[in-house]
């Protein structure tokens, strides 16, 4: 884990405020520590939810916010197979989504921008497990295409202030 923590600040320190990011771990052990992260049951299929991460998120959370001078909320997002289109809400804070189980289909856009993907926005890509999108704060997902339940992490960096 102390691996994906440090890929990590290195992904904030290089994209913060300048733009988006997309981060595959060097260290083929981090899908796996982050699979083992303990987490809230799946919902019932066909219920899409986010949790607040527990004490599995609690020592990833500490160490990226120690490093990066910000607090980290962990959320777990369960999506179902066959799922609507699911949006962020803009929450001011730049943010990370982590593939854990599952694959969606991810477009980003600015806030205040229509997310529909097309020949001018590029921003539309295909998100599988163990890959982690980085998030300025004025960007915000959209996630279709979901054909088997999908775990993700998620990871708002907030500022202590």
């Amino acid at each position: 884990m102390k691996s994906f923590v440090e890929e990590l600040v290195l992904c904030v320190a290089a994209n913060g405020g300048r733009g988006p990011a997309l981060l595959w771990p060097e260290d083929p052990t981090t899908l796996q520590a982050l699979l083992e992260l303990p987490r809230p049951a799946r919902p019932e299929p066909g219920a899409n939810s986010s949790v607040p991460g527990g004490p599995g998120t609690e020592e990833l959370a500490v160490e990226l916010g120690r490093r990066l001078q910000l607090r980290v909320r962990p959320l777990f997002r369960f999506l179902s197979a066959d799922s609507p289109v699911v949006e962020s809400a803009p929450n001011g804070a730049e943010s990370t989504v982590t593939v854990l189980e599952g694959a969606c289909r991810c477009v980003l856009s600015r806030i205040g921008e229509d997310p529909a993907p097309g020949p001018s926005h590029p921003l539309g890509m295909r998100l599988r497990s163990g890959g982690t999108l980085f998030m300025p704060q004025d960007h915000t997902y959209r996630l279709s295409e979901i054909h088997a339940p999908t775990t993700l992490l998620e990871l708002h960096l907030e500022s202590l202030g």
